[in-house]
């Protein structure tokens, strides 16, 4: 595998990482948690590009990078990349973030494993 791509792959992980700690927290710490569930998913979409050698440009978008990709298994994860764009880093100011839950950030991180199941093997391949 490409050393760009795996790391990529290695700083995806680590987004996921910290957002499954963030929610299991007993405070949990919701904001933050959906910062890393959508640099999860950017990065595991950049992964995906890299490999398949699609230039992108420097943009926080999921939308963006999921058209870009060109691949329509991950069409159906649409819905949970639009929800985690606005927790993108260019609206990382108070007021900016939607209010969401614990209960609903885990639904989300649950819905974002499905994607990366799906994304991976695309990857990996």
């Amino acid at each position: 595998m490409n050393g760009l791509v795996q790391e990529w792959l290695q700083k995806a992980d680590e987004d996921r990482r910290s957002a499954h700690i963030l929610l299991r927290d007993t405070e949990p710490l919701v904001t933050p948690a959906m910062f890393h569930l959508q640099q999860n998913a950017e990065k595991l979409l950049k992964a995906l590009l890299v490999k398949k050698k699609i230039t992108f440009e420097r943009r926080h978008d999921l939308t963006y990078l999921l058209h870009l990709s060109t691949e329509p298994a991950l069409r159906e994860h649409l819905q949970v990349l639009n929800e985690l764009n606005p927790f993108a880093v260019e609206l990382r100011y108070p007021g900016d973030y939607p209010v969401i839950s614990v209960t609903n950030a885990l639904g989300i991180e649950q819905r974002l494993e499905a994607f990366r199941s799906t994304l991976l093997p695309l990857i990996i391949e």
